[in-house]
């Protein structure tokens, strides 16, 4: 058997050049128009800012500062802390207490509280009011002292209006209501919004007379606040302050 010669066969692989691809730098026109830059954008938006807030404050530079209750109501601050020094708290909490006692005189002690309220008639007829009553059950206490036929007459002896009161409404009014109330006390604040309801719509025949009974803690600054306000700007600036201390001040009754 004839050998055969095996050859080996080498296949040589085609080689592919791969060239490497630069890319070609197209030269682009420099700009001719204005460019912004991140700087430039930082102050451009520093500027918008700026004008916004200047418009929100009416063009003014300055954020107004707040203002104290006192000031809101046209008092002079200096002023204001000078009368506060010089006021003697105690001596106030004293007299407006002593006349409160008198004027509950012929109700229990242990039945007593803010706030308390007579309501008095130019015909000599009077009751009471014991506590934040609404507004219908006020009005039918009115009619009654109206019409000179009381359910429950007072007995207290309390001192009629006289000068130097805080009054809203006319005081020559024929239904006057006397109350003794606490800027400190809850129910006196709802009982405010109803009193100045009730003078507000009644044509001028009734009209609300405030003193204070000083009970809960706090009141007695409170108090003497208002006292404050009442020497430095008067009746109208007492009752701004007020209505204030009780969420009640969409305006007053002169």
């Amino acid at each position: 058997m004839e050998n055969e010669e095996i050859k080996e066969i080498q296949i040589e692989e085609p080689k592919v050049e791969v060239k490497e691809e630069i890319p070609q730098i197209i030269p682009t026109k420099e700009p001719t128009g204005f460019v912004i830059t991140t700087p430039i954008a930082i102050v451009i938006a520093g500027v918008l800012i700026m004008g916004g807030i200047l418009l929100t404050n009416g063009g003014g530079s300055k954020v107004a500062k707040a203002q104290t209750l006192s000031e809101q109501v046209g008092v002079n601050k200096d002023k204001f802390t000078q009368c506060m020094k010089d006021t003697d708290l105690e001596a106030l909490r004293a007299k407006t207490n002593a006349e409160a006692e008198k004027a509950m005189k012929g109700v229990p002690a242990d039945q007593r509280g803010t706030p308390y309220a007579i309501i008095v008639g130019k015909n000599g007829a009077k009751t009471e009011i014991r506590g934040a009553f609404p507004k219908a059950d006020v009005q039918k206490l009115i009619d009654e002292v109206a019409a000179n036929k009381v359910t429950t007459a007072y007995t207290g002896d309390v001192t009629p209006y006289q000068e130097g009161d805080h009054i809203m409404g006319n005081p020559e009014a024929p239904i006057m209501i006397i109350e003794y109330s606490d800027l400190e006390c809850p129910f006196c604040k709802r009982f405010s919004g109803t009193m100045k309801e009730i003078v507000s719509e009644s044509n001028g025949n009734v009209a609300w007379v405030y003193r204070h009974w000083i009970v809960h803690p706090g009141a007695l600054a409170k108090a003497g606040a208002a006292e404050c306000v009442t020497k430095l700007k008067g009746n109208d600036a007492f009752w701004k302050y007020v209505m204030h201390r009780c969420g009640n001040n969409a305006g007053t009754i002169r």
